[in-house]
């Protein structure tokens, strides 16, 4: 087998025979001394190793990242679906309860807040759990409180200034103007909560939206937005 060799002095290229290896010859062109290098041995494939899932090695991590799938228990959506038959229930009562003499409900605006306010956690909480991006990894724990906590809020405040913009019954052209920008906000809401994409963003606080107004609705008040 010829052996590759390069002169130090005037970067001439050829091959020299294995029988040579080791010993020192001058270069055909310059004669300068050239020492010429051992045969290398025959090249080995090694198997790949055996996949890690941890750098403790010091190696980078050769298996794939699974995550764990997160879903409802059966008590769990026990739970959620008890609690949505008690608060549409409870709106319908209420609207009975607080009618004043012209038929119309007089609600007190702190039961309303607290309303708005503990049917958006729920919302958010299951809204992000169905509509999360499943290649990423989920909000757990305190931070998924705290994200969904802020979010609640920030709904619960849309729907309080959808309420002091003073429209009681909104025609179409005035719809027209207010949903963009209240959709806008909910979305960005949402995105910036939970890291999801807009189009999700948005589709989570319509989810809200679509609970409260049905709410309201029950206890004979105007919708929100």
């Amino acid at each position: 087998m010829a052996i590759s060799v390069v002169c130090t002095k005037c970067q001439a290229r050829f091959n020299v025979s294995d029988k040579f290896a080791g010993q020192t010859g001058p270069c055909p062109k310059c004669k300068q001394p050239i020492k010429i290098p051992k045969a290398t041995g025959d090249v080995t494939i090694h198997e790949p190793s055996k996949a890690t899932e941890s750098s403790q090695s010091g190696h980078m991590p050769t298996a794939p990242i699974v995550f764990k799938e997160e879903s409802f228990s059966p008590i769990s959506v026990t739970i959620l679906l008890v609690a949505g038959v008690l608060l549409l229930f409870g709106a319908y009562a209420s609207g009975r309860v607080f009618k004043v003499e012209t038929g119309q409900p007089a609600i007190p605006f702190l039961l309303q807040a607290l309303t708005a306010f503990f049917v958006a956690i729920p919302c958010a909480k299951v809204g992000y759990t169905v509509m999360r991006d499943k290649e990423l990894e989920p909000y757990r724990g305190r931070p998924l409180a705290i994200r969904v906590l802020v979010c609640s809020m920030i709904y619960a405040a849309l729907w309080y200034v959808r309420g002091t913009i003073g429209i009681d019954s909104p025609e179409i052209w005035q719809w027209t103007f207010l949903a963009p920008v209240f959709l806008f906000m909910g979305g960005l809401t949402a995105v910036l909560s939970f890291d999801i994409d807009w189009g999700v963003g948005v589709s989570h606080y319509f989810f809200y939206v679509i609970l409260i107004a049905l709410v309201r609705y029950l206890a004979g008040l105007q919708p929100p937005l």
